[in-house]
Protein backbone atom coordinates (compact mmCIF):
# COMPACT_ATOMS: atom_id res chain seq x y z
CA UNK A 1 0.00 0.00 0.00
CA UNK A 2 2.91 2.29 0.74
CA UNK A 3 4.20 1.79 -2.82
CA UNK A 4 0.75 2.49 -4.30
CA UNK A 5 0.47 5.74 -2.33
CA UNK A 6 3.94 6.86 -3.42
CA UNK A 7 3.14 6.13 -7.08
CA UNK A 8 -0.12 8.11 -6.86
CA UNK A 9 1.67 11.06 -5.25
CA UNK A 10 4.35 11.08 -7.93
CA UNK A 11 1.67 10.89 -10.62
CA UNK A 12 -0.15 13.91 -9.17
CA UNK A 13 3.10 15.90 -8.96
CA UNK A 14 3.89 15.10 -12.58
CA UNK A 15 0.44 16.21 -13.77
CA UNK A 16 0.66 19.39 -11.70
CA UNK A 17 4.09 20.11 -13.21
CA UNK A 18 2.73 19.67 -16.74
CA UNK A 19 -0.09 22.10 -15.97
CA UNK A 20 2.32 24.78 -14.65
CA UNK A 21 4.71 24.37 -17.59
CA UNK A 22 1.94 24.54 -20.20
CA UNK A 23 0.47 27.76 -18.81
CA UNK A 24 3.82 29.50 -18.30
CA UNK A 25 5.12 28.43 -21.71
CA UNK A 26 2.01 29.84 -23.44
CA UNK A 27 2.30 33.14 -21.55
CA UNK A 28 5.94 33.58 -22.53
CA UNK A 29 5.26 32.64 -26.14
CA UNK A 30 2.55 35.32 -26.32
CA UNK A 31 4.85 37.83 -24.63
CA UNK A 32 7.68 37.16 -27.06
CA UNK A 33 5.31 37.60 -30.03
CA UNK A 34 4.03 40.93 -28.66
CA UNK A 35 7.56 42.23 -28.04
CA UNK A 36 8.79 41.16 -31.49
CA UNK A 37 5.79 42.86 -33.14
CA UNK A 38 6.36 46.02 -31.09
CA UNK A 39 10.03 46.14 -32.08
CA UNK A 40 9.17 45.53 -35.77
CA UNK A 41 6.96 48.63 -35.64
CA UNK A 42 9.50 50.71 -33.71
CA UNK A 43 12.51 50.48 -36.05
CA UNK A 44 13.10 52.62 -39.16
CA UNK A 45 12.65 50.29 -42.17
CA UNK A 46 14.69 52.54 -44.45
CA UNK A 47 17.73 52.49 -42.13
CA UNK A 48 17.32 48.72 -41.77
CA UNK A 49 17.12 48.34 -45.54
CA UNK A 50 20.38 50.30 -45.96
CA UNK A 51 22.22 48.16 -43.39
CA UNK A 52 20.85 44.92 -44.89
CA UNK A 53 22.07 45.90 -48.36
CA UNK A 54 25.57 46.66 -47.06
CA UNK A 55 25.77 43.34 -45.13
CA UNK A 56 24.36 41.19 -47.96
CA UNK A 57 26.67 42.78 -50.56
CA UNK A 58 29.67 41.52 -48.55
CA UNK A 59 27.96 38.21 -47.66
CA UNK A 60 27.14 37.37 -51.30
CA UNK A 61 30.72 38.06 -52.37
CA UNK A 62 32.21 35.83 -49.63
CA UNK A 63 32.92 32.23 -50.62
CA UNK A 64 34.19 30.83 -47.31
CA UNK A 65 31.27 31.47 -44.93
CA UNK A 66 31.87 30.46 -41.28
CA UNK A 67 29.00 29.56 -38.92
CA UNK A 68 28.80 30.96 -35.38
CA UNK A 69 29.54 27.53 -33.88
CA UNK A 70 33.19 28.33 -34.72
CA UNK A 71 33.07 31.51 -32.61
CA UNK A 72 36.55 32.52 -31.42
CA UNK A 73 38.45 30.58 -34.06
CA UNK A 74 40.85 32.35 -36.47
CA UNK A 75 38.53 31.36 -39.33
CA UNK A 76 35.53 32.97 -37.66
CA UNK A 77 37.48 36.16 -36.82
CA UNK A 78 38.75 36.40 -40.41
CA UNK A 79 35.24 35.96 -41.77
CA UNK A 80 33.53 38.53 -39.51
CA UNK A 81 36.34 41.09 -40.05
CA UNK A 82 35.02 41.47 -43.60
CA UNK A 83 31.95 43.17 -42.13
CA UNK A 84 33.78 45.51 -39.72
CA UNK A 85 32.97 48.58 -41.86
CA UNK A 86 29.23 48.02 -41.29
CA UNK A 87 29.54 49.02 -37.62
CA UNK A 88 30.82 52.46 -38.70
CA UNK A 89 27.63 53.20 -40.69
CA UNK A 90 25.45 55.90 -39.13
CA UNK A 91 22.31 53.85 -39.93
CA UNK A 92 23.82 50.85 -38.07
CA UNK A 93 24.72 52.94 -35.02
CA UNK A 94 21.24 54.50 -34.87
CA UNK A 95 19.49 51.12 -35.25
CA UNK A 96 21.62 49.57 -32.51
CA UNK A 97 20.93 52.54 -30.20
CA UNK A 98 17.16 52.27 -30.87
CA UNK A 99 17.19 48.53 -30.22
CA UNK A 100 19.12 48.93 -26.97
CA UNK A 101 16.65 51.51 -25.69
CA UNK A 102 13.76 49.15 -26.45
CA UNK A 103 15.71 46.23 -24.94
CA UNK A 104 16.19 48.15 -21.68
CA UNK A 105 12.54 49.29 -21.52
CA UNK A 106 11.12 45.86 -22.33
CA UNK A 107 13.58 44.02 -20.02
CA UNK A 108 14.52 41.19 -22.40
CA UNK A 109 17.80 39.34 -22.96
CA UNK A 110 18.45 40.64 -26.43
CA UNK A 111 16.92 42.22 -29.52
CA UNK A 112 18.46 41.77 -32.95
CA UNK A 113 17.72 42.08 -36.67
CA UNK A 114 18.33 39.21 -39.09
CA UNK A 115 17.81 38.23 -42.72
CA UNK A 116 17.50 34.74 -44.22
CA UNK A 117 19.50 32.87 -46.85
CA UNK A 118 17.05 30.28 -48.20
CA UNK A 119 19.68 28.62 -50.38
CA UNK A 120 21.99 27.80 -47.46
CA UNK A 121 19.12 27.46 -44.91
CA UNK A 122 20.59 29.93 -42.47
CA UNK A 123 20.05 33.45 -41.20
CA UNK A 124 22.46 36.38 -41.10
CA UNK A 125 22.77 38.92 -38.28
CA UNK A 126 22.35 42.55 -39.38
CA UNK A 127 22.23 44.40 -36.01
CA UNK A 128 22.60 42.88 -32.52
CA UNK A 129 21.68 45.07 -29.51
CA UNK A 130 23.47 42.88 -26.95
CA UNK A 131 25.78 44.78 -24.58
CA UNK A 132 28.16 41.84 -24.10
CA UNK A 133 29.49 39.60 -26.90
CA UNK A 134 27.04 40.82 -29.57
CA UNK A 135 26.90 38.83 -32.77
CA UNK A 136 28.74 40.96 -35.36
CA UNK A 137 27.14 41.86 -38.72
CA UNK A 138 27.37 38.91 -41.08
CA UNK A 139 27.35 36.30 -38.27
CA UNK A 140 25.57 33.14 -39.45
CA UNK A 141 23.28 30.73 -37.56
CA UNK A 142 21.38 27.76 -39.04
CA UNK A 143 17.59 27.99 -39.25
CA UNK A 144 15.85 25.31 -37.17
CA UNK A 145 13.47 22.92 -38.90
CA UNK A 146 10.56 24.43 -36.92
CA UNK A 147 11.12 27.76 -38.73
CA UNK A 148 11.64 26.38 -42.25
CA UNK A 149 8.34 27.93 -43.45
CA UNK A 150 10.13 31.30 -43.68
CA UNK A 151 11.96 30.08 -46.80
CA UNK A 152 8.64 29.69 -48.64
CA UNK A 153 6.75 32.62 -47.08
CA UNK A 154 8.86 35.57 -45.90
CA UNK A 155 5.91 37.00 -43.95
CA UNK A 156 5.75 33.84 -41.80
CA UNK A 157 8.62 35.07 -39.65
CA UNK A 158 9.99 32.92 -36.82
CA UNK A 159 7.29 31.53 -34.48
CA UNK A 160 8.20 31.15 -30.78
CA UNK A 161 10.82 28.43 -30.33
CA UNK A 162 12.39 27.31 -27.05
CA UNK A 163 16.05 26.28 -27.25
CA UNK A 164 18.71 25.35 -24.71
CA UNK A 165 22.18 25.65 -26.24
CA UNK A 166 25.68 26.09 -24.86
CA UNK A 167 26.19 29.30 -26.81
CA UNK A 168 22.96 31.17 -25.92
CA UNK A 169 21.47 29.36 -22.91
CA UNK A 170 17.81 28.54 -22.26
CA UNK A 171 15.78 30.94 -24.38
CA UNK A 172 12.50 31.46 -26.16
CA UNK A 173 13.17 33.21 -29.48
CA UNK A 174 10.60 34.83 -31.77
CA UNK A 175 11.06 36.83 -34.98
CA UNK A 176 8.49 39.08 -36.66
CA UNK A 177 8.85 40.64 -40.15
CA UNK A 178 9.60 44.32 -40.60
CA UNK A 179 7.64 45.71 -43.57
CA UNK A 180 8.51 48.73 -45.70
CA UNK A 181 6.05 51.23 -47.20
CA UNK A 182 5.31 48.87 -50.10
CA UNK A 183 4.45 46.00 -47.75
CA UNK A 184 7.64 44.06 -48.53
CA UNK A 185 9.63 42.27 -45.84
CA UNK A 186 12.87 44.15 -45.10
CA UNK A 187 14.20 41.95 -42.28
CA UNK A 188 13.09 40.26 -39.03
CA UNK A 189 12.92 41.81 -35.57
CA UNK A 190 13.91 38.99 -33.21
CA UNK A 191 13.69 38.78 -29.42
CA UNK A 192 15.37 36.39 -26.96
CA UNK A 193 13.72 35.93 -23.55
CA UNK A 194 15.41 33.87 -20.82
CA UNK A 195 13.42 30.93 -19.53
CA UNK A 196 15.70 30.39 -16.50
CA UNK A 197 13.69 32.53 -14.07
CA UNK A 198 10.38 30.96 -15.04
CA UNK A 199 11.74 27.46 -14.95
CA UNK A 200 13.33 28.10 -11.55
CA UNK A 201 9.93 29.15 -10.21
CA UNK A 202 8.41 26.04 -11.73
CA UNK A 203 11.06 23.85 -10.10
CA UNK A 204 10.49 25.48 -6.70
CA UNK A 205 6.76 24.92 -7.04
CA UNK A 206 7.37 21.34 -8.07
CA UNK A 207 9.73 20.68 -5.14
CA UNK A 208 7.21 22.22 -2.78
CA UNK A 209 4.44 20.05 -4.21
CA UNK A 210 6.67 16.96 -4.03
CA UNK A 211 7.53 17.69 -0.40
CA UNK A 212 3.84 18.12 0.44
CA UNK A 213 2.96 14.86 -1.26
CA UNK A 214 5.81 13.03 0.44
CA UNK A 215 4.81 14.20 3.91
CA UNK A 216 1.18 13.33 3.26
CA UNK A 217 2.19 9.91 1.97
CA UNK A 218 3.97 9.11 5.24
CA UNK A 219 1.05 10.43 7.31
CA UNK A 220 -1.48 8.45 5.28
CA UNK A 221 0.51 5.22 5.72
CA UNK A 222 0.74 5.76 9.47
CA UNK A 223 -3.01 6.35 9.79
CA UNK A 224 -3.72 2.93 8.49
CA UNK A 225 -4.26 0.81 5.41
CA UNK A 226 -7.98 0.30 6.05
CA UNK A 227 -8.85 3.92 5.17
CA UNK A 228 -6.81 4.11 1.96
CA UNK A 229 -9.57 3.32 -0.53
CA UNK A 230 -12.30 5.59 0.81
CA UNK A 231 -10.28 8.27 2.51
CA UNK A 232 -7.26 8.69 0.22
CA UNK A 233 -7.61 7.16 -3.24
CA UNK A 234 -10.85 8.90 -4.24
CA UNK A 235 -9.79 12.41 -3.12
CA UNK A 236 -6.41 11.95 -4.79
CA UNK A 237 -8.17 10.93 -8.01
CA UNK A 238 -10.16 14.17 -7.79
CA UNK A 239 -6.98 16.15 -7.29
CA UNK A 240 -5.38 14.39 -10.27
CA UNK A 241 -8.36 15.29 -12.44
CA UNK A 242 -8.13 18.88 -11.21
CA UNK A 243 -4.44 18.93 -12.12
CA UNK A 244 -5.28 17.72 -15.63
CA UNK A 245 -7.88 20.46 -15.97
CA UNK A 246 -5.55 23.14 -14.63
CA UNK A 247 -4.61 24.31 -18.12
CA UNK A 248 -8.30 25.08 -18.83
CA UNK A 249 -9.26 26.69 -15.52
CA UNK A 250 -7.27 28.28 -12.75
CA UNK A 251 -9.80 27.28 -10.09
CA UNK A 252 -9.67 23.53 -10.54
CA UNK A 253 -8.55 22.82 -6.95
CA UNK A 254 -10.67 25.53 -5.30
CA UNK A 255 -13.82 24.20 -6.97
CA UNK A 256 -13.33 20.77 -5.36
CA UNK A 257 -14.38 22.25 -1.96
CA UNK A 258 -12.50 19.58 -0.01
CA UNK A 259 -12.85 20.65 3.65
CA UNK A 260 -11.49 17.95 5.93
CA UNK A 261 -9.35 17.80 9.01
CA UNK A 262 -7.19 14.91 7.82
CA UNK A 263 -4.18 14.59 5.51
CA UNK A 264 -6.26 14.90 2.34
CA UNK A 265 -7.59 18.21 3.63
CA UNK A 266 -4.02 19.39 4.21
CA UNK A 267 -3.09 18.29 0.68
CA UNK A 268 -6.14 20.04 -0.81
CA UNK A 269 -5.40 23.23 1.15
CA UNK A 270 -1.79 23.14 -0.02
CA UNK A 271 -2.96 22.69 -3.61
CA UNK A 272 -5.38 25.59 -3.26
CA UNK A 273 -2.63 27.82 -1.86
CA UNK A 274 -0.28 26.82 -4.64
CA UNK A 275 -3.07 27.41 -7.14
CA UNK A 276 -3.60 30.93 -5.79
CA UNK A 277 0.14 31.70 -5.89
CA UNK A 278 0.50 30.43 -9.44
CA UNK A 279 -2.66 32.26 -10.56
CA UNK A 280 -1.28 35.49 -9.10
CA UNK A 281 1.96 34.92 -10.96
CA UNK A 282 0.11 34.25 -14.21
CA UNK A 283 -1.98 37.40 -13.69
CA UNK A 284 1.27 39.35 -13.39
CA UNK A 285 2.39 37.85 -16.69
CA UNK A 286 -0.92 38.82 -18.29
CA UNK A 287 -0.54 42.36 -16.96
CA UNK A 288 2.91 42.52 -18.50
CA UNK A 289 1.40 41.44 -21.82
CA UNK A 290 -1.22 44.16 -21.47
CA UNK A 291 1.48 46.73 -20.75
CA UNK A 292 3.36 45.64 -23.85
CA UNK A 293 0.22 45.98 -25.96
CA UNK A 294 -0.33 49.48 -24.58
CA UNK A 295 3.30 50.38 -25.28
CA UNK A 296 2.93 49.17 -28.86
CA UNK A 297 -0.23 51.25 -29.34
CA UNK A 298 1.51 54.30 -27.88
CA UNK A 299 4.45 53.81 -30.25
CA UNK A 300 2.09 53.64 -33.22
CA UNK A 301 0.28 56.79 -32.04
CA UNK A 302 3.55 58.69 -31.54
CA UNK A 303 4.72 57.72 -35.00
CA UNK A 304 1.42 58.95 -36.46
CA UNK A 305 1.55 62.26 -34.58
CA UNK A 306 5.17 62.85 -35.63
CA UNK A 307 4.11 62.83 -39.31
CA UNK A 308 0.98 65.04 -39.04
CA UNK A 309 0.78 68.84 -39.27
CA UNK A 310 -1.19 69.98 -36.15
CA UNK A 311 -2.95 72.91 -37.88
CA UNK A 312 -4.26 71.21 -41.03
CA UNK A 313 -4.09 67.52 -40.01
CA UNK A 314 -2.37 66.62 -43.30
CA UNK A 315 1.14 65.19 -43.53
CA UNK A 316 4.07 67.39 -42.51
CA UNK A 317 7.62 68.03 -43.81
CA UNK A 318 8.96 64.95 -41.98
CA UNK A 319 6.39 62.74 -43.73
CA UNK A 320 7.33 64.33 -47.07
CA UNK A 321 11.04 63.60 -46.50
CA UNK A 322 10.22 59.94 -45.78
CA UNK A 323 8.07 59.70 -48.94
CA UNK A 324 10.78 61.42 -51.02
CA UNK A 325 13.39 58.94 -49.78
CA UNK A 326 11.14 56.02 -50.75
CA UNK A 327 10.55 57.46 -54.22
CA UNK A 328 14.30 57.85 -54.68
CA UNK A 329 14.77 54.24 -53.56
CA UNK A 330 12.03 52.89 -55.83
CA UNK A 331 11.44 55.32 -58.75
CA UNK A 332 8.06 55.15 -60.51
CA UNK A 333 5.91 57.57 -62.54
CA UNK A 334 4.88 60.51 -60.37
CA UNK A 335 4.36 64.26 -60.43
CA UNK A 336 4.79 67.01 -57.86
CA UNK A 337 2.35 69.89 -57.42
CA UNK A 338 3.65 72.92 -55.50
CA UNK A 339 1.09 75.41 -54.10
CA UNK A 340 1.82 78.72 -52.35
CA UNK A 341 -0.99 80.65 -50.61
CA UNK A 342 -1.49 84.23 -51.81
CA UNK A 343 -1.90 87.29 -49.56
CA UNK A 344 -1.35 85.45 -46.26
CA UNK A 345 0.75 88.32 -44.87
CA UNK A 346 -1.97 90.87 -45.71
CA UNK A 347 -4.60 88.80 -43.88
CA UNK A 348 -2.30 88.32 -40.86
CA UNK A 349 -1.46 92.03 -40.68
CA UNK A 350 -5.04 93.23 -41.19
CA UNK A 351 -7.18 90.64 -39.41
CA UNK A 352 -4.76 88.77 -37.18
CA UNK A 353 -2.99 85.39 -37.28
CA UNK A 354 -6.15 83.53 -36.27
CA UNK A 355 -7.73 84.53 -39.61
CA UNK A 356 -4.44 83.70 -41.30
CA UNK A 357 -4.68 80.17 -39.89
CA UNK A 358 -8.22 79.92 -41.33
CA UNK A 359 -6.77 80.91 -44.74
CA UNK A 360 -4.23 78.09 -44.51
CA UNK A 361 -6.88 75.54 -43.47
CA UNK A 362 -9.27 76.67 -46.26
CA UNK A 363 -6.50 76.25 -48.83
CA UNK A 364 -5.74 72.78 -47.43
CA UNK A 365 -9.42 71.78 -47.73
CA UNK A 366 -9.46 72.82 -51.41
CA UNK A 367 -6.26 70.89 -52.13
CA UNK A 368 -7.52 67.74 -50.39
CA UNK A 369 -10.87 67.95 -52.19
CA UNK A 370 -9.30 68.25 -55.65
CA UNK A 371 -6.39 65.82 -55.16
CA UNK A 372 -8.36 63.39 -53.02
CA UNK A 373 -6.41 60.30 -54.12
CA UNK A 374 -2.95 61.77 -53.45
CA UNK A 375 -0.94 62.51 -50.29
CA UNK A 376 -0.89 66.19 -49.31
CA UNK A 377 1.99 67.70 -47.31
CA UNK A 378 2.28 71.08 -45.57
CA UNK A 379 6.00 71.81 -45.90
CA UNK A 380 6.03 75.48 -44.85
CA UNK A 381 3.85 78.19 -43.35
CA UNK A 382 1.81 78.70 -46.53
CA UNK A 383 3.34 76.07 -48.85
CA UNK A 384 1.84 72.69 -49.74
CA UNK A 385 3.12 69.81 -51.85
CA UNK A 386 1.01 67.12 -53.51
CA UNK A 387 2.68 63.96 -54.87
CA UNK A 388 0.56 62.62 -57.74
CA UNK A 389 0.62 58.87 -58.37
CA UNK A 390 -1.61 56.27 -60.02
CA UNK A 391 -5.06 57.67 -61.01
CA UNK A 392 -4.31 61.27 -59.99
CA UNK A 393 -1.11 61.13 -62.01
CA UNK A 394 -3.05 59.92 -65.06
CA UNK A 395 -5.68 62.67 -64.59
CA UNK A 396 -3.19 65.42 -63.67
CA UNK A 397 -4.22 67.86 -66.42
CA UNK A 398 -7.88 67.78 -65.37
CA UNK A 399 -7.00 68.12 -61.68
CA UNK A 400 -4.65 71.04 -62.28
CA UNK A 401 -7.35 72.70 -64.36
CA UNK A 402 -9.84 72.21 -61.55
CA UNK A 403 -7.43 73.83 -59.09
CA UNK A 404 -6.87 76.82 -61.37
CA UNK A 405 -10.64 77.25 -61.90
CA UNK A 406 -11.35 77.05 -58.18
CA UNK A 407 -8.80 79.76 -57.34
CA UNK A 408 -10.06 81.97 -60.19
CA UNK A 409 -13.67 81.70 -58.98
CA UNK A 410 -12.54 82.44 -55.40
CA UNK A 411 -10.67 85.57 -56.50
CA UNK A 412 -13.78 86.89 -58.29
CA UNK A 413 -16.15 86.21 -55.39
CA UNK A 414 -16.15 89.51 -53.52
CA UNK A 415 -18.97 88.41 -51.22
CA UNK A 416 -16.64 86.12 -49.28
CA UNK A 417 -14.46 87.28 -46.40
CA UNK A 418 -10.76 87.71 -47.32
CA UNK A 419 -9.79 84.61 -45.30
CA UNK A 420 -12.40 82.53 -47.16
CA UNK A 421 -11.50 83.90 -50.62
CA UNK A 422 -8.25 81.95 -50.81
CA UNK A 423 -6.13 81.70 -53.95
CA UNK A 424 -2.76 80.13 -54.57
CA UNK A 425 0.01 79.97 -57.14
CA UNK A 426 0.34 76.47 -58.58
CA UNK A 427 3.45 74.86 -60.06
CA UNK A 428 3.81 71.34 -61.47
CA UNK A 429 6.52 69.00 -62.75
CA UNK A 430 6.67 65.29 -63.59
CA UNK A 431 9.53 62.87 -62.96
CA UNK A 432 11.79 62.31 -65.99
CA UNK A 433 13.99 59.22 -65.37
CA UNK A 434 16.45 60.32 -68.08
CA UNK A 435 17.05 63.79 -66.62
CA UNK A 436 16.09 63.80 -62.96
CA UNK A 437 18.50 62.42 -60.34
CA UNK A 438 15.74 62.27 -57.77
CA UNK A 439 12.79 63.97 -56.11
CA UNK A 440 14.73 67.18 -55.42
CA UNK A 441 15.15 67.82 -59.16
CA UNK A 442 11.41 67.39 -59.78
CA UNK A 443 10.55 69.59 -56.78
CA UNK A 444 12.91 72.31 -58.00
CA UNK A 445 11.16 72.47 -61.39
CA UNK A 446 7.72 72.48 -59.74
CA UNK A 447 8.88 75.29 -57.42
CA UNK A 448 10.18 77.32 -60.37
CA UNK A 449 6.88 76.79 -62.19
CA UNK A 450 4.95 77.94 -59.10
CA UNK A 451 7.01 81.12 -58.66
CA UNK A 452 6.66 81.87 -62.37
CA UNK A 453 2.88 81.75 -61.98
CA UNK A 454 3.06 83.83 -58.76
CA UNK A 455 4.99 86.59 -60.59
CA UNK A 456 2.50 86.46 -63.42
CA UNK A 457 -0.40 86.82 -60.96
CA UNK A 458 1.28 89.83 -59.29
CA UNK A 459 1.90 91.48 -62.69
CA UNK A 460 -1.78 90.92 -63.62
CA UNK A 461 -2.98 92.51 -60.36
Amino acid sequence: MMCVTVVISMFAVAIFNIGIYTVVKKQFEDRSIDIAKLVSLGVDPQRLKNVKKAVMDIYDKTDNKVLSDQWGTPEFEAYTSRFSSIEDMEDYKQLRADLRRMQDVLDVNCLYMIWVDAKNECYIYLVDAAYEDPCPPGCIDPVYLENADVFHDLSAGFPPNITNTKEYGWLIATGMPVFDDQGEVVAYATVDISMNTVMAQQRRSLLYAAAVFLVLTVVVCLVGIWSVTHVIINPINKLSQAAKQYTHTRKAFSELNISRGDEIGVLADSMVRMEVEISNYIEDLEKTTGDLTYAREQAEQLNLVANIDPLTQVRNKRAYDIKAARLNENPQPYGIVMLDLNDLKAVNDTYGHEKGDICIKNLCKIICRIFKHSPVYRVGGDEFIVILENDDYANRDALLGAATDTFRINSENTEKQPWDRVTAAVGYAIYDPEKDRGVDDVLKRADESMYKQKRKMKDTN
